[in-house]
């Protein structure tokens, strides 16, 4: 017969085990993540346009930075100053996308956190995991762009509300306002989860009593609209045709804010039902109305602003991603049986790994780094080199330094490098270069989807 005596400590150190297990369950997940974005980078892709734009400015010394930040980027202000961080230590496209892949694991990770604090242990690691193996913010945090930042912010600010409201701390409360303050420097969509933030207070009964809370959650979240505004000012005066209102867009942006894959949108809508219908737990209002509001917010305020705006929903709408990650992490407890609930994680893990892959293996869109070395491979000693649009020179130059461009073709031909979706559109943009019938259009080649090099003759 086995004593009393020799149970309890037996217990009591299972429940030990317990507890480090589920601290050490945000840095598994964390490093999980990070070992993903770190096999995402490993293709030695070229920079794109944005990011070549991006690692320009970069760059630059401080002053002149903190001068773009405020006279052509506010909307970027966070993420250039993490860049300009990463450019001390090289300026490599691995080492300029780290900062992205650094961001996505620790919004990951703090996912669990945020989880576990909203839902349950188990639930918090679910919707880590899926936030860490959703393809379409894997493909994101590989980029030298804002959206991983925005992810991390989203989960941030979110973790401090859920903090505060915990326990009425002026400190706390303190963090908050400052997470509200920064959100829209990481991504201006990042900023529309405050609208759920607001729907979690207006449902809350306990915070109502807290003036200090209500205070400073007011002053946060004023001060944040006064960025996004400025932000959406810069914008009214963007060139035309970039961005807008595109059902194609959006769609193809809640494709990648879900992943991709089939067994998240699932999940996801099985845990909003789960938190709606009170099942298996009644859960309070204003959490169910928290995660609800972190899938819808940043999806209705991108389609508001693509109807006024020239932006991007795809690939901003990434930003719906932590809270379709919380949503299905709300539903592990639907299945009965605890095989049947692992086997439904092992489902979403394989169907996420295989769109990873897809993500990993796709080529680049924009291959500037080919384009370079094919114009210094077969340029004549009397051609010239034309780059468009104007921004994308960047990336010509990132790979091709020492080649002098033009703003015209000139000389007895021209290779153009034009940035463009199609063939015709790429021939429609090299003519406001090139004169004809002075020169004709020998032969384009083709560098990914939306580049093209053109070779322009005297006929």
């Amino acid at each position: 017969m086995v004593s009393e005596g020799i149970v309890t400590p037996q217990v009591g150190t299972s429940s030990r085990h317990a507890r480090v297990a589920w601290l050490l369950a945000p840095l598994a997940v964390g490093l999980g993540t990070l070992g993903v974005g770190a096999v995402a980078l490993w293709p030695f892709r070229s920079l794109s346009t944005d990011e070549a734009v991006a690692v320009t400015r970069a760059r630059q010394p401080l002053g002149d930075l903190l001068h773009t930040i405020v006279r052509h980027e506010p909307a970027q202000a966070g993420f250039l100053l993490i860049l300009k961080g990463a450019a001390l230590v090289g300026t490599d496209e691995r080492t300029m996308r780290a900062a992205s892949v650094i961001a996505f694991a620790l919004a990951a990770a703090l996912t669990v956190v945020l989880g576990a604090s909203l839902l349950g242990h188990v639930e918090g690691v679910v919707a880590g995991i899926a936030l860490g193996a959703n393809a379409g913010a894997v493909a994101v945090a590989r980029e030298t762009a804002p959206y991983a930042l925005g992810l991390l912010g989203v989960v941030v600010a979110t973790l401090l509300l859920v903090l505060a409201l915990e326990r009425h701390r002026a400190w706390r409360w303190a963090l908050y306002g400052v997470a509200c303050i920064a959100l829209p420097l990481t991504h201006p969509l990042a900023a529309s989860v405050l609208i759920a933030h607001a729907a979690a207070l207006a449902t809350h009964r306990e915070w109502r009593s807290s003036r200090v809370g209500i205070g400073i959650a007011a002053a946060g979240m004023a001060l944040a609209a006064l960025l996004v505004a400025w932000a959406a000012a810069d914008r009214l005066d963007a060139p035309d045709g970039t961005g807008g209102f595109d059902l194609a867009d959006i769609g193809h942006g809640l494709l990648g804010a879900a992943g991709w894959s089939p067994v998240l949108v699932a999940a996801a809508l099985a845990g909003l039902y789960a938190l709606v219908a009170g099942k298996p737990m009644v859960m309070p209002v204003w959490r169910t109305a928290l995660v609800a509001g972190l899938v819808a917010a940043p999806f209705v305020v991108a389609v508001l602003a693509a109807a006024a705006l020239p932006v991007f929903p795809d690939p901003a709408l990434v930003a719906c991603a932590p809270g379709l990650a919380l949503a299905a992490g709300a539903a592990f407890r639907l299945l009965p049986a605890p095989r049947a609930r692992w086997a439904a994680v092992a489902a979403l893990l394989a169907v996420s790994a295989v769109a990873v892959g897809i993500v990993i293996a796709a080529k680049p869109d924009e291959d500037w780094r080919a384009v370079a070395a094919a114009v210094h491979r077969v340029r004549g000693p009397r051609e010239s080199v034309v780059v468009l649009p104007d921004r994308s020179r960047a990336a010509f130059a990132y790979y091709a330094p020492y080649t002098r461009t033009s703003l015209y073709a000139r000389g007895d031909g021209a290779w153009v490098a034009v940035a463009a979706d199609d063939p015709a559109s790429a021939i429609a943009v090299a003519r406001r270069a090139v004169r004809t019938p002075r020169y004709a259009l020998l032969r384009q080649f083709r560098y990914g989807d939306g580049l093209r090099l053109q070779h322009w003759v005297r006929p």
